[in-house]
């Protein structure tokens, strides 16, 4: 034994270091996925079905290994079985951030205005054609599943080894302290796995904000279509620092030194009295036995299945919550990231802490822990009707509104009558604000047919330049009574033109105005995560409670199962379908949808909402029943 490690061989040393991997684990898998969603989705061109995907497959790894880690690990050296669990994680997260190093280098190239009847190459896809720089060519051609293989791999590994940390970690501090206490350690646990997340939000943001290659400097703002920050750095950085944080976990002991007396009489509260499964030797042939019982016992029953709702919620949410607000409210990566992870600390850790604080100083039992949890819900319930507002669309040709002239939103193609003649290659994305204060996919979409900047230079044809803050393009589809949009000192230094008589557009998305109640919004999205999370650790007392207590790790572990197939694994991918759905530019590769550039906020608003507040709804009434049923 190394004597000075002894001092942390208490029930609060255990806590200490179980905090610090749960920080860590929730910072990479919770809060730095849901801030890059938008950038690899970019970077590889995914579909948000696809993320979502992506992000179940941390469960489904959970789900297939819950039940034999549970129940042998259960009665087996918990740390040890924990601290193997945290370096699993770590290598999972290297390894997810090996697609950076293995893809071909990420390049910007020039920016190339791409007007009507220019000579950009339009057989992009071709093994032969000169593709232009200005957009990366993928690996295998327009495919990306060699990183998307590496994507799952980790989010598997990240499952497997996060499986022991929620269960054993849990039932390993319910082991060594006194049941009053149980609460207090359980909520300072769920505490950290919500600060993980928050920090992952905050720093992941800061982290996009750093160009992917390190050692190269660019000429390109963050601001650019063609930016793609370093989503894989926190990756790296944070594996290294959990499988540095599973090495005090395995030194940890398998029963805490003087922690024997609070493991007796501990099954006051089992349901229905029952302290031990009939016909169980303790034995892993007794786990279908063991199954079946609890399956048969109502409180737990109902209580998991709430569990499995919120799960499908808070899994949905973290996951595409910051690109909500991106599209929402008009905000950068780094923006949504920052807002979403400041509300999510704030409310869930307020929420994890009142729920156990609530517990036990209150001294809830077992009925009135179910009725905190059901006012809990029904809060969070009501406050996420404020998902049915949404904030104006951005006016956008083709897609929001229809084209100058024309009457229908065309296809996916963007032809219009003002734009028909411009042989348009529509792979290439880069959208122009015209004098009207409408959008346009491309310069050569919205009719451009010369470019001009703020040297006071007029070119004609398709010229290739860098663009400058006030570049300029002359359009056909923008209205020709809109004048000049952009800098109106420029027009005076023009000679020989009258600028005024034509139609012109700035590059880049047109700007829209702040959405009146979008401080509203937020408050009612901090009160709905702090119903939500305030009922998360006494959801926990409550399975703790009513099953024997020699079963009580084989039964987190059957929740968890529970709450994988039916909550954590269909609802990312449920809330990946919700935004594609609402998704009405795409960007193409190869003549196949890439990931989405502009979502309609009225049907994205309609969609999230009618889906969560169903959802929470579902939670409450669970809630009420498992007090209902309770005996």
């Amino acid at each position: 034994r190394i004597s000075f490690l002894q001092r942390f061989a208490t029930p609060k040393g255990a806590l200490l270091f179980l905090c610090l991997a749960s920080i860590a684990q929730s910072f990479i898998v919770s809060g730095l996925f849901g801030v890059i969603v938008s950038t690899i989705e970019k970077r590889f061109h995914l579909h948000s079905t696809e993320t979502g995907l992506i992000a179940s497959s941390y469960d489904v790894a959970s789900c297939l290994l819950v039940l034999l880690i549970t129940y042998i690990g259960g009665r087996g050296h918990k740390p040890l079985w924990i601290g193997w669990g945290v370096l699993v994680i770590g290598i999972g997260s290297i390894v997810f951030s090996l697609p950076h190093f293995f893809a071909p280098t990420y390049l910007y190239g020039e920016e190339i205005h791409n007007v009507c009847n220019s000579t950009i190459e339009q057989g992009k896809c071709s093994e032969s054609s000169n593709i232009p720089l200005r957009y990366l060519y993928f690996m295998f051609k327009c495919e990306s599943y060699y990183p998307r293989g590496f994507f799952v791999v980790g989010q598997l590994l990240h499952g497997a080894g996060g499986t022991t940390l929620f269960t054993l970690g849990v039932t390993y501090l319910d082991e060594n302290v006194k049941q009053i206490q149980s609460s207090l350690y359980h909520g300072g646990l769920y505490v950290c796995a919500v600060l993980g997340p928050a920090m992952g939000f905050i720093l992941g943001g800061q982290f996009l904000t750093i160009y992917t290659n390190l050692s190269e400097s660019v000429n390109i703002s963050e601001s650019s279509s063609l930016w793609v920050g370093a989503w894989w750095l926190g990756f790296m950085g944070g594996g290294v620092v959990v499988v540095l944080l599973s090495v005090p976990i395995l030194m940890l002991p398998k029963q805490l030194p003087g922690t024997s007396h609070v493991r007796v009489g501990r099954e006051n509260e089992v349901h229905g009295g029952q302290r031990g499964f009939p016909g169980v030797r303790n034995t892993w042939t007794d786990v279908w036995t063991s199954g079946m019982v609890l399956l048969r016992n109502p409180t737990f029953i109902l209580v998991t299945l709430a569990g499995t709702m919120d799960s499908a919620l808070v899994m949905g949410i973290a996951t595409f919550g910051p690109k909500y607000l991106e599209s929402m409210f008009a905000f950068t990566p780094t923006q949504a990231s920052t807002y979403f992870g400041v509300l999510t600390i704030l409310a869930g850790v307020t929420g994890q802490l009142l729920g156990g604080v609530v517990v036990s100083k209150a001294r809830l039992n077992v009925p009135g822990i179910l009725k905190f949890c059901s006012v809990c819900s029904l809060i969070a319930a009501l406050s996420s009707l404020m998902y049915f507002h949404h904030c104006p669309d951005v006016k956008f040709a083709g897609a929001t509104i229809p084209y100058s002239g024309d009457i229908i939103i065309p296809s996916i193609d963007h032809k219009a009558t003002c734009n028909t003649q411009c042989q348009c290659n529509v792979d290439l994305y880069d959208p122009v604000c015209g004098a009207d204060g409408v959008t346009y996919y491309s310069p050569c979409v919205a009719g451009c047919t010369n470019v001009f900047e703020n040297k006071v230079m007029w070119f004609d044809g398709s010229i290739h330049l860098l663009r400058t803050p006030w570049s300029q393009v002359q359009t056909s589809c923008v209205s020709e009574h809109a004048g000049i949009f952009g800098n109106p000192s420029e027009s005076r230094d023009i000679h020989d033109r009258d600028i005024n008589s034509h139609q012109v557009a700035n590059m880049g998305v047109c700007g829209t105005k702040s959405c009146a109640t979008q401080n509203l919004f937020f408050a009612m999205f901090f009160i709905s995560i702090l119903g939500t999370f305030s009922a998360g650790t006494p959801a926990i007392q409550v399975i703790m409670r009513v099953v024997p207590f020699t079963q009580r790790s084989f039964a987190i572990g059957v929740k968890f199962v529970i709450l994988r197939i039916l909550g954590s694994i269909p609802g990312p991918i449920l809330f990946g379908r919700v935004l594609d759905l609402a998704c009405v530019v795409w960007s193409t590769e190869c003549g196949k949808h890439g990931f989405c550039q502009l979502y309609k906020n009225a049907s994205l608003s309609a969609n999230m909402a009618v889906l969560i507040v169903v959802l929470k709804f579902l939670v409450t009434s669970l809630f009420i029943s498992s007090w209902w049923m309770y005996k």
